[in-house]
């Protein structure tokens, strides 16, 4: 009996042995420890990159699409640019006029270069005398011939203006035409190098650059013509003004005299006789 009890407690203890011994070994081997802190880290970790990932495929789907969209606008037209849209250019040619006697030489020059106007404008018209004494006349017939006179000048200081700025703009017009010939070569030319986007861009503002100049001259040229339109407006108003004070005068004076003239001829027609 007492055999029997010894032998069973040496095979209890020799299970409970064995059941500490296999376990370790079956958990290093065959089993994975749970750590649910790592395992919370790992999942976070593992969203985290699922969303980089996916703002990596939304920032290559937009690269590709600008990237598309500069390969179409780098694209050039299917045509030859320069037989397709090239205009025949239309110079302004220089002044050229007959001058038998000489008298307008001075303004064929001034109206091409812009120099000598004044003297060319003098040399082409009719020279004007002085008044030696105003005081024999009349106040305000002195006065209208001081305001005829200095609009004479005034007539004569525009015109030679107006024809300075014409010859300055005209003698400007073959650097203004090689300009725009190459805008224009630049513009149709097929080469990579005319055909960036920075070069594209230079050329607008070129052409920008070149409008407003031509512009300007254009500015010139109106003002010029608003000049002349001034002057005669004035010419026109005094007209008008001296056939209103005519008018008054007449209005005025006219009964007055009328009366002098007529007072005694009814006393004279009545006392006349007949011899």
């Amino acid at each position: 009996m007492i055999r029997h009890r010894s032998l069973w407690c040496r095979v209890a203890l020799a299970g409970v042995l064995a059941s500490t011994v296999v376990a370790p070994v079956a958990a290093q081997l065959f089993g994975i420890v749970f750590d649910p802190e790592n395992y919370a880290n790992a999942v976070l970790r593992y969203e985290q990159l699922r969303q980089q990932f996916t703002e990596l495929v939304m920032m290559y789907t937009q690269i590709r699409s600008q990237y598309e969209l500069l390969v179409e606008q780098a694209r050039q037209l299917p045509v030859a640019m320069g037989a397709r849209y090239r205009t025949v250019s239309t110079p302004w040619s220089i002044l050229v006029a007959p001058h038998r006697y000489g008298t307008t030489t001075g303004w064929v020059g001034a109206a091409n270069t812009g120099q000598s106007a004044t003297t060319a404008v003098a040399a082409a018209t009719e020279a004007m005398g002085a008044y030696t004494d105003l005081s024999r006349l009349a106040a305000d017939e002195a006065a209208r011939v001081r305001t005829r006179y200095d609009r004479i000048e005034l007539t004569d200081a525009t015109v030679a203006h107006d024809l300075e700025a014409l010859g300055t703009i005209r003698s400007h017009q073959p650097s203004v035409e090689q300009v725009v010939r190459n805008l224009e070569s630049d513009a149709f030319s097929d080469a990579s190098d005319f055909n960036t986007e920075i070069a594209v861009l230079n050329k607008i503002n070129a052409t920008a650059v070149t409008s407003a100049r031509l512009t300007h001259d254009m500015n010139n040229i109106l003002i010029s013509l608003l000049e002349q339109q001034l002057i005669d407006a004035i010419t026109r108003r005094d007209a008008t003004v001296e056939g209103v004070n005519a008018h008054i005068a007449f209005v005025a004076e006219a009964r007055p005299l009328l009366d002098q003239t007529t007072a005694h001829t009814t006393e004279a027609l009545t006392a006349f006789r007949i011899p």
